[in-house]
């Protein structure tokens, strides 16, 4: 029963980042509200187990990650330059955190809690993003400010 209620709570508050996090990074066409449904469904199915990890919120962000990729090879993506993000920065930590910070607004404290990471990697990887493609990272406003 706590687990459930512990599983209810960490879903409604990410559900909605969640989904803005997918439909950034996903064609117009695609439900994106079936992509965070599908990771957390895989979360529900191993709650007990991501209980034990050291950071459950950075195993189920990699599992929408990955949710999103697999979505994203059977589309052409929303937006061009996020493709060009994904393809030319150094790892998919510095692009989550460019699509959370500079295009969706979020602050960087909330983008590292939802990607289960400290805030200064997602600092890092911020700067890693602006050093590679400088003509590329700082071209989008924020959809949205928290």
């Amino acid at each position: 029963m706590i687990a459930d209620l512990g599983f209810a709570a960490f879903a409604e508050r990410n559900s909605p980042r969640y989904t803005l996090y997918a439909a950034a990074r996903l064609s117009a066409g695609v439900r994106t509200s079936a992509v965070v449904e599908a990771t957390l469904t895989s979360a529900r199915a191993r709650w007990e187990w991501l209980m034990c990890q050291p950071c459950p919120a950075a195993e189920v962000w990699e599992e929408l990650r990955q949710q999103v990729e697999r979505q994203s090879e059977r589309s052409a993506p929303q937006n061009p330059v996020l493709a060009v993000l994904y393809q030319r920065l150094p790892n998919a930590v510095c692009a989550d955190s460019w699509v959370l910070c500079r295009l969706l607004g979020f602050p960087v404290a909330e983008a590292a809690e939802l990607m289960g990471a400290e805030p200064s990697v997602v600092e890092a990887a911020l700067a890693a993003a602006r050093r590679t493609l400088p003509q590329l990272v700082d071209a989008e406003a924020p959809l949205r400010h928290p």
